[in-house]
């Protein structure tokens, strides 16, 4: 709706210099001027304040030129009440005049017949009114985006508002052409663009005035097409646009004289101008002559723009144009909303301009909302895209509207509210609120969901929902696909989004609260389907929260809102993505639950992903104060987790492994009997075992722990416990055959959860190397690292290097294994990851003449095996082998602490290596033994050959 808010400047000077009589005359004249124009452009006046007048349009009826309607008005209005001022100023000496301000928007509408709008829109139009010129005329942004092109305007500097948190943006009416905005790039319409001026290139070459049609919805961008075709054809042809209106079908021959004013310019032939007694026949045959003086000096591309609202005039001339016999140049392009040839006439070319595709909408929508001041931020550039529907000039007027959105997802584009606002009209409400259900399903829906969910509304629907389902699909508004039996789709999403938009607040309440608890039932079969159930949720908080702040709706909708979103958040954090985690859970602080446990629920969250993220003095200090507000016992689940992500962070500070911590965890995970917090104990009890170096326990222990996750929903540490499993299974006991085929189940699962997988993939690519399936190892790391370069994960590729100097020792290529830790090193030093880097440096180490790093001893098994390896690879350089010996047996020893024949194989491998050139039988035949033994129990064809070969 648009309203129009017109008062008088200066009335309290006016009213005290005129006496009472001639002030209420003058306000009467100035009242009936306002309410006649209101009336003739299709509006109503809504109240009289003082000497304030109010007329709203598109009460009675939706137009899609209400908001044109309204400037009209205040443009007529000025012109009648300058009258009145010129006689008040040449009789009384005062000066009389008025604003006007102009805002669209959204109103509520009473059963009073005055003052029965409601709503911010109808403050906006005030406090505009307030910032207009003597005679002059303000409007908002979405007026102006409903208007431009049509109405010459300037814009001006924001309105510091009472009432509204920011200054309102607004544009003036002026005289001359917009200049403040650039014309909107032209994107992915090449091919239309040849199929135009190729159908019109043609046209021009044949007898007669041929017709080309350009069909499409209002915005896709068809006059922008037309504007370009006449560009570059501008030197081939002329092309002359005679715009219909909305009201041609109540006008007479006035086109006409306008389309012959074009035509008209210098032309010899006399131009009808509608004062004399022409008679149609006569103007017809003018027009025709004026047509054939233009086209003999430059063929002529006559454009009817918004042809569905052809007059009955023009369109009994434009038929008339078909005659063969015509000599003349010319083709007539109409160019609108039509299903069909506009025209009875003969053959008709019809085009049909489609919507842009996703990849070109959101490559406009960056380019729209760079442009704007401030540009939109890119993370809602596909949302933009996306309610655009593929519409170049939604997706503008969306941009532009977002400036001022403060945070609103529920924005619709002003000029597709106008478009299909009267086609709504029509529908009925019953028709209408079943289409804004569609619409809030995702516009894909069966129909049995979407009856569940009509069926909470409150009021109900008065039809029965056979039937108002039978009305949509007859005017092919929902559609039936053959996907799936049942399956509805909504025809036109921008439609819907505009039904979705006029639902009451408590309709929308009731319906995303009901689409929430349908969500929720399938997310044991599809887990990331919490997402949606919390967007819907969080929905329906929104509208009660508006609709009725504090009230027992709304603070139910708080509490389910904030349980969705929670979960929302568990799920994010079993998926690794620890950043989506947190954004989540602090949208449950706005939120006033009354949940303590809740509140302990997203506790454990925040501090598992600030104990991951290695903040450990942040983590003790949010656990401790959570311990303080909330009772553990409310939610012995989240206490399991926080009392383990006190472990990691107090881990992470005294570099020791608090397994007093754990037991508490184990002890409270059996009292709460939940397989969460069952599996993520495991976890962190299986990993003390791997730091220890006992990979046959860890592996069963995490074997159990995966059984644990299976259960859950979703489980803090689900994507630790995939990987680290798989690591087990490649360095514990297990053959490697079964342990393949583990692990490739493993990674099957994984097809969505891509860092993961390549994680996965890097044992299991160490497993298919030991059964000698060399292609099968390679096309996992090569997977992997696709992957990780894919999203720049920089320690994973480090990793990733890792495993394939492994593979490379494990054949003897010893050059590929030292290029594959140059590059490890390489990836760990720009991160700083310096365990790392020391560890690919000591590996490196036995490689090349460089000496070894300096390096001292450390708790993990690995680096100490390295350091001894690194030595000994010195002390061969030095042509010490005595000491290279004894290195050597160091090293063994240190491995002899480590149970897992799979973790042993490649160490004692490099050990062999080294052995060989120490020319220490005994040695040799030492390591070879140990390294048969192990790799006879894991079954590790690839290790025996190259024990063979070393030996």
């Amino acid at each position: 709706m648009t309203v129009l808010f017109g008062d008088v400047a200066g009335s309290t000077e006016l009213a005290r210099s005129l006496s009472p009589e001639v002030w209420q005359s003058t306000l009467a004249t100035y009242f009936a001027d306002v309410s006649r124009a209101a009336t003739e452009q299709g509006g109503r006046v809504e109240k009289f304040i003082g000497d304030a007048v109010v007329a709203v349009f598109g009460v009675e009826a939706t137009h899609e030129d209400d908001a044109l309607r309204a400037v009209e008005c205040a443009r007529v209005s000025l012109e009648r009440i300058a009258h009145q001022a010129a006689d008040l100023r040449r009789t009384r000496g005062v000066d009389f005049s008025v604003r006007f301000g102009i805002a669209s928007g959204q109103v509520a509408l009473s059963e009073r017949d005055s003052s029965f709008a409601i709503g911010e829109v109808m403050n906006r139009a005030a406090r505009l009114q307030s910032a207009a010129p003597v005679d002059g005329v303000v409007m908002d942004v979405r007026t102006w985006l409903l208007v431009r092109g049509a109405v010459p305007t300037r814009p001006i500097e924001p309105i510091a508002a009472k009432g509204f948190s920011h200054p309102l943006r607004a544009w003036q009416v002026a005289a001359g052409e917009d200049s403040d905005e650039a014309r909107t790039p032209l994107v992915d319409r090449r091919s239309p663009l040849d199929d135009l001026m190729a159908a019109l290139r043609t046209g021009l070459s044949r007898p007669g005035v041929p017709v080309v049609t350009l069909a499409g919805e209002p915005g896709v961008g068809k006059s922008r097409l037309v504007a370009e075709a006449s560009r570059r054809m501008a030197p081939a042809a002329r092309f002359l646009t005679l715009r219909c209106r909305r009201d041609g079908q109540r006008l007479g021959y006035w086109p006409l004289y306008q389309l012959a004013e074009a035509l008209g310019g210098d032309q010899p032939v006399p131009v009808p101008r509608g004062q004399g007694p022409q008679g149609k026949e006569e103007i017809f045959w003018t027009l025709r002559e004026l047509l054939r003086e233009a086209a003999a000096r430059r063929p002529i591309v006559l454009v009817l723009d918004d042809c569905q609202w052809m007059s009955p005039a023009v369109r009994e001339f434009a038929e008339g144009l078909d005659d063969p016999d015509l000599d003349v140049r010319a083709v007539l392009l109409l160019s609108g909303r039509v299903d069909g040839p506009p025209l009875t006439r003969g053959a008709v070319t019809v085009l049909r301009l489609p919507p842009l595709g996703p990849a070109d909408t959101r490559e406009l929508a960056a380019t729209v909302a760079a442009r704007l001041t401030p540009p939109v931020p890119g993370g809602l550039l596909d949302d933009l895209a996306r309610r655009s529907a593929g519409n170049p000039l939604y997706l503008e007027q969306l941009a532009h509207l977002q400036v001022d959105a403060e945070g609103r997802g529920d924005l619709i584009a002003p000029s597709a509210e106008a478009a299909v606002g009267a086609r709504l009209d029509h529908l009925g409400v019953d028709a209408q609120r079943l289409l804004a259900i569609a619409n809030a399903l995702g516009g894909s829906c069966l129909a049995g969901d979407l009856e569940k969910v009509a069926a909470a509304l409150d009021p109900p629907l008065d039809r029965t929902f056979d039937e108002t389902l039978a009305q949509l699909l007859g005017d092919g508004l929902l559609v039936t696909r053959a996907r799936s039996a049942g399956e509805l789709e909504v025809e036109s999403p921008v439609v819907a989004e505009v039904a979705y938009g006029r639902l009451p607040l408590a309709d929308r309440a009731h319906v995303h609260a009901q689409v929430a608890d349908l969500v929720e039932a399938r997310v044991d079969r599809h887990p990331s389907e919490i997402e949606l159930c919390a967007l819907h949720a969080g929905r329906a908080h929104a509208a009660w929260l508006e609709l009725r702040p504090g009230g027992q709706e709304e603070r139910r909708a708080a509490a389910r809102a904030a349980r969705a979103l929670c979960a929302a958040a568990q799920f994010a954090v079993s998926r690794g993505d620890l950043a989506m985690a947190l954004q989540t859970a602090g949208q449950v602080g706005g939120l006033d639950s009354g949940l303590p446990g809740l509140e302990l629920e997203i506790a454990a969250i925040e501090t598992y992903a600030t104990a991951a993220a290695g903040r450990a003095d942040e983590t003790l200090a949010r656990i401790a104060e959570a311990r303080k507000r909330w009772d553990t016992v409310d939610n012995l689940a989240a206490a399991v987790q926080l009392t383990l992500n006190e472990a990691v962070a107090r881990s992470a500070m005294t570099g020791r492994w608090h397994r007093s911590l754990i037991g508490q965890a184990r002890e409270l995970a059996r009292r709460a009997d939940d397989p969460a917090a069952h599996a993520r104990v495991l976890l962190l009890e299986g990993i003390g075992h791997m730091e220890d170096g006992d990979y046959v326990t860890a592996e069963a222990v995490l074997h159990e722990a995966f059984g644990h996750a299976r259960r859950a929903r979703w489980c803090f540490g689900a994507t630790e416990i995939y990987g680290n499993l798989a690591l087990c299974l490649a360095y514990g006991n297990t053959p490697a055959p079964a342990a393949t085929a583990i692990c490739a189940q493993l990674h099957a699962e994984l097809k969505d959860a891509h860092t993961v997988r390549a994680a996965v993939g890097c044992p299991a690519a160490l497993l298919a190397d030991m059964t000698c399936d060399s292609a099968a190892a390679t096309d996992l790391l090569d997977e992997g690292r696709s992957i990780l370069a894919g999203i720049g994960h920089q320690p994973g590729l480090a990793g990733l290097d890792m495993f394939r100097a492994t593979l490379a020792e494990r054949h003897g290529d010893h050059d590929g294994a030292g290029q594959a830790l140059k590059r490890a090193i390489q990836r760990f030093d720009a991160i700083g990851f310096s365990a790392g880097a020391r560890s690919a440096r000591l590996w490196h180490a036995t490689f090349t003449a460089d000496g070894p790093p300096v390096a001292r001893s450390a708790d993990s098994w690995d680096i100490d095996v390295l350091i001894e390896q690194a030595a000994a690879a010195a002390a061969l350089r030095e042509e010490r082998p005595d000491a290279a010996i004894e290195h050597v047996a160091r090293a063994g020893a240190r491995l002899d602490g480590v149970h897992g024949a799979g973790a042993r194989i490649t160490p004692l491998l490099v050990s062999l290596r080294l052995a060989a050139r120490c020319r220490d039988r005994a040695l040799v035949e030492r390591v070879a033994g140990l390294a048969r033994a192990d790799a006879e129990v894991k079954r590790d064809v690839r290790a025996l050959r190259t024990i063979d070969a070393l030996v």
